[in-house]
């Protein structure tokens, strides 16, 4: 179905190459291998995904950019809490 991702600044957290940058989390509405493709396509490597309660991987500067300029849909904090597929979901399409 989607690819989505959010919007917020990073302020001065983690490496200080990220600091005062947009940021996204980056996930899938429909399966973990759809968004681990449209990962790939952006040169992101497997291993920065984030296996949590909402898998994603996160996103900042140029690679932000590209995401949303290859399709990534961006909406809110709250609606990638809404629609993303949730870590206990097999890889394939969700439930």
């Amino acid at each position: 179905m989607a690819i989505l991702i959010d919007s917020f600044h990073n302020g001065a957290r983690g490496p200080i190459r990220f600091w005062h940058q947009r940021c996204g989390h980056l996930v899938s509405d429909t399966s973990l291998d759809e968004l681990h493709e449209f990962a790939e396509s952006l040169g992101l490597r497997r291993e920065w995904f984030q296996q949590k309660s909402i898998p994603h991987y996160d996103l900042t500067g140029h690679v932000y950019d590209l995401a949303v300029a290859r399709g990534a849909i961006v909406v809110s904090s709250r609606e990638i809490v809404r629609r993303a597929v949730r870590s206990d979901r097999k890889s394939g399409a969700a439930g």
